[in-house]
């Protein structure tokens, strides 16, 4: 079977490693590498903002096609660029499906649309949580009347989470929605020696959805507990956030405990979910189960999450880690000493945080989104 694989942005290449900066990038990534093993033929077509090659290109043995995107990428040019980019990719490559991975229903539309009038089956995976946009009237009545309109036209809708498929079910009620998780690209289980009372967040320095606000101002509270602790910090931020962070560790007192690593590599990263005794994700808006945690569990990390209902889902209500409630900073601190100071208990969610990492192994999410390619085509 042909798939041709249309994400919204897609890795990149830096001396000869592979860069997934994103949650859609390691999605379309992580797909495409697995359909490539299973012995499908992939094309991949996405986006790009930088000055790098556009056209046809070989990244990691998978064939691509990447075209220039508008500086201005969420104005409605976009959709003609990938309707447009679509047609062209469906008439060269031929393919049986036409699979579209995007954050919104804008990029998706334009490339479902070209899907559907080349009379070719079209699967939308939207990878980020359906919500409002902020648009002015003309374009929150476009999305309204066109949009959704065209995305209801697709075969199947692939949903990350309960949470995301209520949302759609609201905006657009699809009869053929079908909830799979994020695969991951990477088996993060590497057997090393613990850094004692290591904590570790991995995300955007965002404080709106990611929280670390309130993980440095429950830090507070742990090191007077356990004065030794270490946060490790991995991920960007912009300058105005970083900032904020760095004041915030100033007025705690906080420099000796954390520590900002900033981008890590993959291989960087299975250094640091190895090297720490707990992960803590303190995130206060997430759509889907995040690449960060399934991560986290590959690598047998116990972990420490606010109960947002995507954490919930995945972590089966607490019976595979610890959850606390959404924005409770004193909660989230009493968890981690507890956790920190018993290694017990430390094995226990350990061996939980395995167990069910082996439910969202990349081989076991990529055969369910096989299932779904293969229904297509059933008679009925």
């Amino acid at each position: 079977m042909k798939i041709l694989l249309v994400g919204q942005w897609f890795v990149s290449e830096d001396n000869g490693k592979i860069v997934t900066p994103g949650g859609t990038e390691r999605y379309v990534y992580g797909l495409a590498k697995q359909l490539q093993n299973d012995g499908y033929e992939v094309m991949v077509l996405s986006a790009t903002m930088d000055k790098g090659e556009t056209g046809f290109n070989e990244l990691d043995v998978l064939n691509t096609y990447i075209f220039k995107a508008p500086a201005k990428f969420y104005g409605y040019s976009i959709d003609i660029l990938s309707f447009i980019n679509t047609m062209k990719l469906v008439r060269r490559f031929n393919p049986d499906v036409v699979h579209v991975i995007a954050t919104r229903y804008r990029f998706a539309a334009g490339a479902i649309a070209a899907a559907k009038i080349m009379k070719v089956k079209a699967v939308y995976t939207r990878t980020t949580l359906p919500h409002s946009e902020g648009r002015r009237r003309l374009s929150v009545l476009l999305d309204d009347w066109v949009f959704t309109r065209i995305i209801k036209r697709v075969d199947a809708i692939i949903s990350l989470s309960r949470e995301m498929s209520e949302i759609l079910t609201q905006q657009i009620n699809p009869h053929n929605m079908v909830i799979i998780p994020n695969p991951p690209v990477a088996n993060y289980y590497k057997k090393v020696a613990k850094e004692r009372n290591s904590i570790l967040f991995v995300g955007r320095l965002e404080i709106a959805t990611k929280g670390i606000d309130l993980l440095i101002k429950a830090l507070r509270h742990v090191q007077m507990e356990i004065p030794e602790v270490k946060l490790h910090v991995c991920g960007r931020g912009d300058d105005s956030s970083l900032d904020y962070l760095l004041k915030l560790v100033s007025k705690y007192r906080l420099e000796k405990n954390i520590l900002f690593h900033g981008h890590l590599s993959d291989n960087e990263l299975v250094d640091r979910y190895s090297n720490s005794e707990v992960i803590v994700l303190p995130y206060l808006a997430e759509g889907a189960v995040s690449y960060v945690l399934v991560e986290a569990m590959s690598a047998g990390l116990p972990v420490v999450a606010y109960d947002l209902d995507c954490f919930c889902e995945a972590l089966g209500d607490g019976e595979f880690g610890v959850l606390v409630r959404k924005g409770d900073v004193k909660g989230l601190a009493d968890q981690i000493v507890r956790l920190l100071k018993d290694a017990k208990l430390r094995g226990y969610y350990s061996k939980m945080s395995l167990k069910r990492s082996k439910e969202y192994s990349q081989e076991t999410i990529v055969r369910r989104i096989e299932e779904v390619y293969s229904d297509l085509f059933e008679v009925t």
